[in-house]
């Protein structure tokens, strides 16, 4: 009879698993890094995650800050109104902002 398999070669495999996937994590959140304020919309979930809201600071662009004001001050008074549900407010925000973003880029 042959012996029992080793088990090294398994645990092998899978610490080659963890750091593929480690690495992959890395890289997606790298990417994510660097186009935090190129990619439409991904400045909202930046702003949601640190806590201040990207139509509360100044973006450099007045028109842009005017736009974001109303589009975002509207969303709000939707889910105010109840018209809107509390998941469906993000939603219509991050659109609002996209939507200003592409209408008057944010000075860089």
């Amino acid at each position: 009879m042959a012996p029992p398999p080793s088990s090294e070669p398994v645990k092998s495999d899978r610490n080659s698993r963890i750091l593929a996937l480690a690495i992959a994590l890395a890289a997606l959140a790298l990417m994510l890094w660097i186009g935090r304020h190129d990619v439409p919309g991904l400045r909202t979930v930046w702003a949601g995650l640190s806590g201040s809201g990207a139509e509360q600071t100044g973006t450099g662009n007045p028109e842009l800050d005017a736009c974001l004001a109303q589009r975002v001050g509207d969303v709000d008074k939707m889910r105010d109104e109840g018209v809107i549900t509390p998941a469906q407010h993000q939603s219509f925000k991050a659109r609002a902002v996209s939507f200003c973003e592409a209408q008057f880029p944010p000075a860089q």
